[in-house]
């Protein structure tokens, strides 16, 4: 039979059994002492009565004796006269007591209505008998005496029946309790007996049937890691039969998981390996053929030092064995194809330590370092063979508008003004993709001095003045000094730079406004202008190499190297770039620097 109830609510009925077992029980034992109270009652009433009834027989037993001790002495006595007559009325008194306490017994009403009839009659008879016994008329005092003794005994017998019959009732009310208890007693075994019964048969059942799931659960779960068929499905709709089914999905999720992860593996470009502890390969992925030229198996096995080149070998087995304790994310190396070539190969390694072993991802850098060789030779060309020309004509252009060789005509002069901006302006370029690539090899030369940074902005404003006149602009610089530690000539290009985008974007006859602050160990340098401002979806693309900003379209001019040459600058220093700007209401270009030199950080631009 199939159970379709939930784990939790059988796990409930295996206390929800006890609980109405025990409520029976306790119904039953309220019932039982409900109706023992009725009894209770009925034979406190029954003792009360026999009680009653006895004080009734003692109080005419006592006045009998009194009668007959009157008797015996001759009348001599008059207290044993007073003591007859005291148990008398007593004897009397409790009659009545003895029927307002039987007040709707039928049975005992009439019996105490013949004692009372017996009790009355008793009185006139004793009367007479005492005038008999006065006057010394013995035969009336006979008849009299008779007659006393006579109603005397059939009250005594009467109320000894009562007394009778109380009896039995207490023996029968005795007899009928002890047989309840006893028929008690055995029901409360049988459903003490029952309960365990059905408690452990329903506990053992449930726990064979849980213990039966749980062992095909694990089971499953030895199978899913060993890569084996799984049992058949659980059936039922307990959260038991629910785990087996989300166990179920969990398992064809995985699978499905690492097929496609395997499909990753094997048509990745870069290859994907694991090495041991002892740095020889366990897997391998198949790119591993067309990077390297060998198959996995040919590789399963090997030490990575077999594939490594000679020179390599010493820094890589330090490096692999030091990744088994911090994950590498860059490192570089040259790896020997099966052909003999060598391969520029840049891996990231982490070790698994549920797994013990290295898990390393190697990519093909060989072009990379191809084109690098290629820039390098181009900056040197750049750098040799076309800067030193421009600097040659620049200088002839000056001497030849100086006059040095003869008056020119206007329109020589002005054709010469033009060509010497354009040689100025390729010079300006080609600096800047030195300084570039100066930037992406980390090559920069840096001279620290501790001199004031008012002087580097007067000079860089003075290189720019006449472009400012041109445009009208006034430039506005701080009123205050401060000194700083710092490579004062890049900073100097730093904050032309910065100046001569605040001065080309700026309205005529407006300001550009420097100020300069020094607070918490950082000198920081603002330059604001009135320009049309940058797009906020600009801003934190700014600083970026080739960049330059849509704010007025009609005047871009440069090669958009300025500012990301400026934010590694800083970056050098220690410090941080960032730029506040409102669409259409200026910029504010600002830097931070250290006041005394700290090594070289990450430079965050805002």
């Amino acid at each position: 039979m199939q159970i379709k109830l939930k784990l939790s609510h059988q796990l409930l009925l295996l206390v929800v059994i006890p609980v109405v077992f025990e409520l029976a029980i306790g119904i039953m034992l309220y019932s039982s002492l409900r109706a023992s109270g009725e009894e209770i009652k009925q034979e406190a009433h029954s003792r009360l009565l026999l009680k009653k009834v006895n004080e009734v027989r003692t109080e005419f037993l006592w006045a009998y004796e009194a009668g007959n001790e009157y008797v015996y002495t001759q009348g001599q006595s008059q207290e044993v006269l007073k003591i007859y007559f005291l148990h008398a009325r007593a004897a009397a008194k409790l009659i009545d007591e003895l029927r307002d306490f039987c007040a709707g017994d039928k049975d005992a009403e009439e019996k105490i209505a013949k004692v009372q009839w017996y009790t009355q009659r008793t009185k006139q008879f004793t009367d007479g008998f005492l005038d008999a016994f006065a006057r010394g008329d013995t035969l009336v005092f006979l008849k009299y005496g008779n007659g006393v003794k006579q109603l005397s005994v059939r009250a005594a017998d009467i109320l000894n029946g009562m007394i009778q019959d109380q009896l039995k009732i207490l023996d029968a009310y005795a007899e009928k309790k002890s047989k309840e208890r006893d028929e008690q007693s055995k029901l409360v075994l049988l459903i003490v007996f029952a309960t365990g019964a059905v408690i452990c048969g329903f506990a053992g059942a449930l726990s064979l049937r849980i213990s039966r799931r749980f062992a095909v659960l694990i089971d499953n779960a030895k199978r899913l890691a060993a890569g084996q068929e799984l049992n058949p499905p659980l059936k039922g709709e307990s959260e038991l039969e629910i785990l087996d089914q989300e166990f179920r999905r969990m398992s064809q999720e995985l699978e499905n998981t690492l097929r496609k992860q395997r499909v990753i593996v094997d048509y990745a470009a870069d290859v994907i390996c694991s090495l041991t502890p002892a740095l020889a390969f366990s897997e391998m992925s198949t790119a591993a053929l067309a990077v390297w030229g060998y198959t996995p198996d040919e590789l399963v096995g090997k030490r990575i030092a077999s594939i490594v080149h000679a020179d390599d070998v010493e820094r890589t087995s330090k490096t692999f064995e030091a990744a088994q304790h911090d994950p590498i994310d860059s490192f570089e190396n040259r790896v020997v194809r099966k052909d003999g070539s060598a391969v520029d190969t840049r891996w990231s390694v982490r070790y698994v330590e549920q797994e013990k072993s290295l898990v390393c991802v190697a990519h093909d850098i060989s072009q990379r370092k191809e084109l690098e060789r290629m820039k390098q030779e181009f900056v040197a060309i750049v750098s040799h063979d076309l800067r030193s020309p421009l600097t040659s004509i620049n200088m002839r252009l000056g001497t030849l508008a100086g006059g040095m060789h003869g008056e020119l005509p206007p329109d020589a002069l002005r054709i010469i003004s033009t060509i010497e901006g354009s040689v100025v302006r390729l010079i300006g370029l080609i600096n800047d993709l030195l300084d570039v690539e100066k930037l992406e090899s980390g090559a920069w030369d840096m001279r620290y001095e501790d001199k004031s940074f008012l002087e580097t902005i007067e000079i860089a404003s003075e290189s720019l003045l006449a472009l400012s006149e041109k445009k009208h602009v006034e430039i506005v610089l701080p009123a205050n000094d401060v000194k700083v530690k710092a490579d004062h000539e890049r900073m100097t290009q730093v904050v032309s730079n910065i100046m001569s985008n605040a001065i080309k974007f700026s309205p005529e006859e407006s300001k550009v406004i420097i100020t300069q602050e020094a607070k918490d160990g950082f000198l920081e340098v603002r330059v604001s202008d009135n320009g049309p401002g940058i797009l906020e979806e600009e801003r934190a693309l700014v600083f970026d190499r080739f960049r330059q900003s849509k704010r007025d379209s009609g005047k871009k001019t440069g090669s958009g190297l300025g500012l990301a040459i400026c934010a590694a600058i800083i970056k050098e220093h220690g410090g941080t770039i960032g730029v506040d700007s409102n669409n259409g209401k200026g910029s504010t270009f600002w830097f931070r620097i250290p006041l005394e030199k700290t090594a070289r950080s990450e430079t965050s631009v805002a």
